[in-house]
C-alpha cells in the first residue's frame, strides 16, 4: 500500500474526530454503506483501498463544520446586540 493512501485506522480516526460514523459518512457522500464498510478490509488477499478523494473530502468537511460554528456564533452575537439595543 502506498504511503499517501489513507488506511482504515486513519479513516476511522478522522471520522471519530468529526463525530461521524461510517453510515453517516456514506450518506453524506452518497456512497453505499457496504462500500464504505469494506474499505480497508482484506478480501482474497487484497486490501480494498480507501479512495483518494476521501481524505480531502474529510478535510473540507472539517473546515465546513468550523465555518458553520463561526457563522452561528457571529449570528448569535449580532442577534444579542440587536436585542439589547
Amino acid at each position: 500500500m502506498k504511503d499517501d493512501i489513507m488506511d482504515k485506522e486513519l479513516f476511522l480516526e478522522k471520522l471519530k474526530k468529526l463525530d461521524l460514523n461510517k453510515k453517516e459518512f456514506a450518506f453524506l457522500c452518497n456512497t453505499p454503506y457496504s462500500t464504505v464498510n469494506n474499505w480497508g478490509t482484506v478480501i482474497k488477499d487484497k486490501t480494498l483501498p480507501i479512495p483518494g478523494w476521501v481524505e480531502p473530502f474529510l478535510e473540507y468537511y472539517a473546515k465546513s463544520k468550523k465555518l458553520d460554528y463561526i457563522v452561528d456564533d457571529l449570528c448569535d452575537k449580532i442577534r444579542d446586540l440587536k436585542d439589547s439595543a
